[in-house]
């Protein structure tokens, strides 16, 4: 694939490189070329691109690194945003080095992208989607060999990440998006306080629970979801209409509406927390589909062209 003739500096809205946070700094912005990928646009870095945890620890993407903008399946960035926009692609770059690269444990690595994105100004309750999406749909748990030396750079050519999601059939994949969908409205609702709800109980996000949720959800994909049902959680589907809003640079995924899950109902009061403005559609209230059951959930529930690429256009 050619890459784009003019290079370019990838700066992120709203957010001052270099700037210190509690959260960790990014040292500049990432600097490099637009390159035609399989599917979609890829970004060749033509310098490193480091981000400084709170703790000190440097992360280095090296120049000629080849990333995707997040290890994320396409459907599922109708979520949480789309590779090169929005404030989380510079936490994006130096996960995706790191999970090609594996030198540095696993938890850990998808935690410096959490606190990566927190730096750069993403919303807790989107920083939390993102970090769901990459455990979920993300690189299988790694080792770390001590004696191994790091691929500088690791990918150098436009090829694509091809995980779990990638890998399944459609049935499973409208699975996927159904699962993952719930997962998004959860956090939107609890303003990033609840990741799901699992046979009655709330799990909370990036906890111990939600990591062995989150695995057993990614194992539960390759299965084709042959899994207990009562396991897998609160599951929804996402409408054609937010299918097609999802560009816009103020859009959300729709929350929860008071009086649908009678659990997330007791924590909002019991947190005194208010559901946020619930979306209207032909001048109705929107309540989204939920369920505790993936039975009635077939393909012909989304358009392939959207569990292939995350959008209704089929040219793409």
């Amino acid at each position: 694939m050619k890459p784009l003739a003019v290079a370019l500096v990838l700066c992120l809205v709203g957010t001052v490189a270099g700037a210190q946070t509690s959260f960790g700094e990014f040292e500049g912005a990432p600097s490099g070329e637009l390159l035609d990928g399989p599917t979609g646009k890829l970004f060749r870095l033509s310098r490193d691109f480091v981000y400084r945890d709170p703790s000190g620890l440097v992360w280095t993407a090296p120049a000629g690194e080849v990333v995707d903008g997040a290890s994320i399946p396409k459907p599922f960035r109708v979520l949480v945003g789309y590779p090169f926009s929005g404030k989380y692609l510079n936490a994006a770059i130096i996960h995706d080095y790191y999970c090609c690269a594996k030198n540095r444990e696993y938890h850990t690595t998808h935690h410096a992208f959490w606190l990566g994105m927190r730096a750069a100004g993403v919303e807790q309750d989107v920083a939390d989607t993102m970090w769901a999406a990459v455990r979920m749909f993300g690189p299988d748990i790694w080792s770390v060999d001590p004696a191994g030396s790091p691929p500088v750079p690791c990918r150098s050519d436009p090829r694509e990440f091809a995980g779990v999601y990638e890998q399944s059939s459609p049935e499973t994949k409208a699975k996927a998006v159904a699962k993952f969908t719930a997962i998004a409205r959860t956090l939107n609702t609890t303003r990033g306080r609840v990741l799901d709800v699992v046979d009655g109980a709330l799990l909370a996000p990036r906890t111990p629970e939600a990591e062995a949720h989150l695995e057993f959800l990614n194992k539960a994909i390759a299965s084709g979801f042959d899994v207990p049902p009562e396991k897998i959680g609160l599951i929804s589907g996402i409408t054609q209409a937010e299918i097609e809003a999802a560009r816009s640079p103020d859009w959300a995924i729709s929350p929860w509406v008071k009086g649908q899950i009678p659990e997330i109902d007791a924590f909002m009061s019991e947190q005194s927390l208010r559901y946020p403005m619930p979306r209207f559609v032909e001048g109705q209230i929107f309540a989204p589909y939920v369920s505790n059951g993936l039975a009635g959930y077939q393909v012909k529930n989304f358009p392939v062209e959207f569990l292939t690429n995350g959008t209704l256009d089929k040219r793409i």
